[in-house]
């Protein structure tokens, strides 16, 4: 009988049965929370061949195409952003024929679009990374589903655009900061390895977008709160610190040399620096329009980033890496106000930070809750929070491409590869040679073109050293002025007062 006895499961004690009933409730809610990440990615398949193409991704597109053809960015044609996504979208051409066959380019700009959707899982993942480190996972799978339900993600995150490839390096760099704070002192040598790797993630961001450097403020100022206040533990510290920028600055110095290798380094400084920082345009609107489509997610995050100053200000022990991610989405949050251009891939950078304080936000409420009820209230929470996401994925199903594709067949149809096209800012030209170093013009940067610049091309077309054989006379070609605007009505032919083809060339 005794042995009988000892085979019987022991009664479970209260604690046991609490800890079932949580690990229940657990299990629950992190399916739900898989399913609507998920559900959401699965959504945005649809939206990628049809929805309607924002012209920065012809400009991209135009770019990345002509360092395949091994032109020079910088040097042999106009970009303003630092060329790591260019490099890393060059070697894709080799499987599609984009200058010779219309489904061909069509299908890249999609297969492109693809591309930006897996670097937004990367992006998501990091997230969800974050929440481990941090020792708070289901605040990270809750961020990482706020993060792919929010309208200004998924509006960028499924074009072709550099910050797409810079997003999920910062996060990435930043999961190795958050580790390198995890370490033990005793592991002085492993946590400069993990901030300088960091550091090298944030500097292969920046070199994707120089958007990334605004970063860098807040980022900065959390670590030098945490190396500075540390009494005895201050020069280990520092050191992180120190192995940190060094990781931020070798991508930059690396690729500049390569720039300079080929003459172009002066022109990558003055492109990506220099011309940026006198940018005149200002838009404001971007900022409402990104608050009216995500508001009840920024209310959760001033909820959860009060809760984290009050933890860390008067918490037994100061835990330093949220602190670190509140620093520096203060700081984006601050360049917001500095950053003259600000447009809607700006906030790229700090939403990843607002989920993750909102998701904080949102779990302190749901925890105030009964242990069986955490989970269906953590459902009727954030279920509200996906009516403006789907809303906006519909309305990217209705705004349809098919105008710009239709002008896209045009080109191809009446032009050959080799020929030249001059384009505004419609993006019609994006797989043709362009007649101008300028090869996007928009409201933004044409008050930063030099005059004499101008003057000069326009003589080289008057003069025919310069023939393109289509230009699309948007507002912004005609912004140029009346004589070029008298150049194209004299010498050449449109039949929908758009597309004008060069007169006396066969068709």
């Amino acid at each position: 009988m005794r042995d009988l006895d000892d085979k019987q499961p022991a009664p479970k004690s209260a604690h046991d049965l609490s800890s079932s009933g949580t690990r229940r409730e657990t299990d629950f809610s992190v399916r739900y929370l898989w399913l609507a990440m998920v559900g959401f990615f699965l959504a945005w398949i649809p939206t990628l061949p049809i929805r309607f193409f924002d012209p920065d991704e012809f400009e991209h597109a135009h770019a990345a195409w002509c360092t395949f053809r091994g032109l020079l960015p910088y040097k042999d044609f106009f970009e303003h952003h630092t060329p790591w996504y260019y490099y890393t979208l060059r070697p894709f051409f080799a499987w599609f024929h984009v200058d010779t066959s219309f489904e061909s380019a069509r299908h890249f700009l999609t297969f492109a679009r693809g591309l930006s959707v897996f670097l937004a899982i990367l992006s998501v993942l990091a997230v969800i990374a974050i929440g481990r480190l941090l020792h708070e996972r289901k605040a990270g799978l809750l961020a990482g589903v706020l993060l792919v339900g929010q309208p200004v993600f998924f509006q960028k995150c499924i074009e072709i655009r550099p910050d797409v490839l810079a997003l999920p390096l910062f996060l990435g760099g930043l999961c190795c900061v958050l580790r390198g704070l995890s370490q033990s002192e005793d592991f002085a040598i492993r946590r400069l390895e993990w901030f300088l790797v960091g550091g090298l993630g944030t500097g292969g961001a920046i070199m994707c977008t120089q958007k990334m450097l605004f970063v860098l403020p807040g980022l900065l100022g959390g670590l030098g709160i945490w190396a500075l206040f540390a009494g005895s533990k201050r020069y280990p510290r520092i050191l992180a610190v120190a192995c940190f920028l060094l990781g931020v600055v070798v991508p930059g110095v690396l690729t500049w040399a390569l720039f300079a290798l080929h003459h172009g380094g002066a022109e990558f400084i003055a492109n990506n620096f220099l011309l940026n920082a006198g940018w005149k345009q200002v838009v404001p609107e971007q900022l409402l329009r990104v608050l009216k489509s995500s508001f009840p997610v920024w209310i959760f995050c001033l909820l959860g980033s009060c809760m984290a100053l009050y933890r860390f200000f008067r918490g037994a022990r100061r835990q330093y890496g949220e602190f670190v991610l509140l620093c520096t989405l203060a700081g984006l949050v601050a360049g917001i106000l500095v950053v003259p251009v600000a447009h809607r891939q700006y906030y790229l950078m700090l939403i990843p930070m607002v989920c993750w304080f909102a998701a904080k936000g949102i779990l302190s409420l749901v925890e105030r809750a009964a242990v069986g009820a955490r989970a269906w209230l953590l459902v009727v929470a954030t279920v509200p929070l996906f009516i403006l996401p789907v809303l906006d994925i519909r309305e990217a199903l209705l705004a349809r491409n098919d105008r710009q594709l239709e002008r896209l067949h045009q080109v191809f149809a009446r032009t050959k590869p080799t020929d030249l096209v001059m384009d505004g800012w419609e993006g019609t030209g994006v797989f043709r040679p362009h007649a101008f170093y300028y090869f996007f013009l928009h409201e933004e940067s044409l008050p930063m073109l030099p005059r004499g610049q101008v003057d000069a091309f326009l003589d080289a077309l008057e003069g025919g050293r310069i023939r393109p054989r289509l230009i699309a006379l948007d507002k912004h070609l005609v912004a140029l002025g009346s004589r070029f605007v008298r150049f194209v009505k004299k010498d050449y032919a449109s039949d929908d007062g758009f597309l004008y083809f060069s007169k006396g060339e066969p068709e």
